[in-house]
């Protein structure tokens, strides 16, 4: 049984990993650490003793708030490693969202990132996060011999200068909780840790787990559990051959995008995944010159709050979803009450549905620019059928992707995983 966080030392101390005085290990435990040391930072081989003061430095995150799990039991920790990202990104919202519920919860988890100055832009709320370098040694060997160099170079000037994160201090019983794309560089840097793949993409994932395989691991047995977020993830697991792993259904926090009525003779769209096919798109509306007055509007190198805001104004959204295991945009735009028409990008199917919206055959463009301007032209004649469709599709998203809910499922499967 997991043991709660009601007092006790070990975890991380202010400001840092490790506690003001560890706990010491036994020399198996030593042994076994350093048996999984190969490509680890040296704090990461550690293991046992007093951590240098030196290297510990204040864990900001963005708003200079230092974490700690200090006066906390020395239970399991789960470090959740994240790409270094300053765009705002779905799917790193989704692992922040995760380590701050699992600590409300009194579990010990932490964002693990690969730089000390690693941040997610935007996040209102601070969660614990570490910092390792262990990954990007692992990736050394696959990349070309000139990043490799200047990789090898860059790697201990990084580690001498610092950053507002922490570096881990590795524990034998710490679980690595990898990204999906992560998983042969992953299972290359923790040898002995218990691994959790957290599987966002189904598709990177399917090359990933093949990747492992060519590189010498058995993904099946080193792996101790997965997680999906998405029917098609799950339908991933099923081809593997993988048993016992969790549907884990994530919330794009519908709240943040809320539904309103009144809307403008505005259309939006995300080219980032197919920004040509998107030019193709604008330039063929305004040939043909059958949406009217209405304006075109890209949503691209924007703050959540600002896509919120144009999503609230438009009232319809283009699709352009690729190879997407859920589809944040067109569930936000659905949540704040455009007629959304375009791409599924194959996971967006389980709730973007001709109940819900326009989906249209992937790749398509022409078939998609039609069934805007039939769109556009059915609600410049009776707006009654659409209104409706965006009031119900809203709905949906709200009930299949709440917060809520999305917690409710998170912490009945951790549950199980921590008790196992």
């Amino acid at each position: 049984m997991r043991s709660r966080p009601n007092g006790g030392r070990g975890g991380l101390r202010p400001g840092g990993p490790g506690s003001g005085r560890a706990t010491r290990r036994s020399s198996v435990s030593c042994a076994r650490a350093r048996r999984g040391g190969r490509g680890l930072d040296r704090a990461e081989r550690r293991g046992h003793g007093r951590p240098d003061p030196k290297r510990l430095r204040p864990e900001t995150a963005s708003h200079g708030i230092a974490f700690s799990f200090a006066g906390r039991p020395m239970t399991r920790r789960y470090l959740f490693l994240c790409p270094d990202s300053r765009k705002a990104s779905g799917g790193i919202a989704v692992i922040y969202d995760t380590v701050e519920t699992l600590n409300r919860a009194g579990y010990q988890a932490a964002v693990l990132h690969n730089s000390p100055n690693a941040s997610y832009p935007g996040r209102q709320t601070p969660v614990p996060a570490l910092y390792t370098q262990s990954y990007r040694r692992a990736v050394l060997p696959y990349i070309e011999r000139r990043k490799q160099l200047r990789e090898r170079l860059d790697l201990p000037l990084e580690r001498l200068r610092g950053g507002r994160l922490a570096a881990l201090d590795l524990r034998p019983d710490d679980v690595i909780v990898l990204p999906e794309y992560m998983m042969r560089e992953g299972l290359d840097a923790w040898r002995e840790n218990p691994i959790g793949i957290f599987v966002q993409n189904p598709f990177s994932f399917m090359t990933a787990y093949m990747h492992a395989r060519a590189a010498g691991h058995d993904p099946q047995a080193r792996v101790s559990w997965y997680i999906g977020v998405s029917e098609v993830c799950m339908d991933q697991f099923e081809l593997l051959g993988i048993g016992g792993a969790h549907a884990l259904p994530v919330s794009m926090n519908p709240e943040t995008f809320p539904f309103r009525a009144e809307k403008e003779r505005l259309i939006t769209y995300m080219p980032r995944k197919r920004p040509e096919e998107a030019r193709q798109i604008v330039e063929a509306l305004g040939l043909r010159g059958r949406i009217g007055d209405y304006r075109l509007q890209a949503l691209d190198g924007m703050k959540p709050d600002e896509i919120s805001g144009w999503m609230q104004r438009s009232r319809f959204f283009i699709s352009l979803q690729k190879r997407e295991s859920i589809g944040f945009p067109a569930a936000e735009a659905m949540a704040a009450g455009c007629i959304v028409v375009g791409y599924t990008g194959l996971g967006a199917r389980e709730y973007f549905t001709p109940e819900t919206g326009f989906p249209v055959t992937e790749d398509d463009t022409a078939g998609l620019v039609r069934a805007l301007e039939g769109a556009v032209a059915e609600y410049e004649t009776d707006p009654a059928r659409l209104d409706a469709m965006r009031r119900h599709a809203s709905a949906e998203i709200n009930r299949r992707y709440s917060k809520a809910a999305a917690e409710e499922a998170l912490l009945k499967i951790w549950g199980e995983l921590d008790a196992s």
